[in-house]
């Protein structure tokens, strides 16, 4: 086994790196620029180099297992998230067909749920996501679509709670805990499952022993 993790840099995405190893899990690191080299050698990361704009094929060789974590930032307006928020994330489904990849995991938004009744700001970048999901669902790909929100920096708590809706007073899910159920949904071999889920008091490995029982695609 060998996982490609995509967009390793951002805030989430530095947490599942060191899930991975954590979890003793061979993996390997996207970058767009070498000066973030260290930082994922120091990890045991393998690191490759390219552009999520352009073609990024050559990342795939001798994967086994790809985690989607990158994601536009919220001041880079549509054509960023137009192009990393769904063009790039449905690239990696047709290159991780191509390679026969085991599983693909994608971090999407709980707002994929709801793209049209999310709030202006961010409706253009929930539809991007939405239809990014589907383009996977589609894709002939085995599958984990993650949709977690709110999310927040705080530490984890190793729980989770399941959920279709971002209501005001939804609990936040940090992003070491969303972490966690990436790397866990790789090592339980989750398929063809979308996730939504907010912070909550049901410890991860529970949640995910409900969806492996009794499958609901949510």
């Amino acid at each position: 086994m060998k996982v490609l993790l995509i967009g390793a840099h951002g805030r989430t995405g530095r947490h599942i790196a060191r899930q991975l190893r954590a979890a003793s899990l061979p993996f390997k690191v996207l970058l767009r620029k070498s000066a973030h080299r260290g930082e994922f050698a120091a990890l045991g990361a393998e690191i490759v180099l390219g552009d999520l704009t352009n073609d990024f094929s050559h990342a795939f060789d001798d994967v086994t297992h790809v985690v989607y974590a990158a994601g536009s930032a919220e001041s880079e307006g549509v054509n960023e998230e137009r192009a990393i928020d769904r063009d790039a994330v449905q690239r990696t489904a047709d290159y991780a067909k191509r390679r026969r990849t085991k599983q693909l995991v994608v971090i999407s938004a709980i707002s994929a749920y709801w793209p049209e009744s999310s709030p202006l700001a961010l409706k253009h970048y929930s539809k991007m996501k939405r239809q990014a999901d589907d383009y996977v669902q589609t894709s002939g790909v085995p599958y984990v679509i993650l949709r977690p929100g709110p999310l927040s920096d705080e530490f984890g708590r190793g729980t989770m709670a399941l959920s279709t809706q971002r209501g005001l007073n939804a609990a936040p899910v940090s992003r070491e805990d969303v972490a966690r159920v990436t790397v866990a949904c790789i090592t339980r071999d989750v398929r063809d499952e979308v996730i939504g889920f907010v912070g909550g008091e049901v410890p991860i490995d529970d949640v995910l022993d409900a969806l492996q029982t009794a499958p609901i695609n949510r």
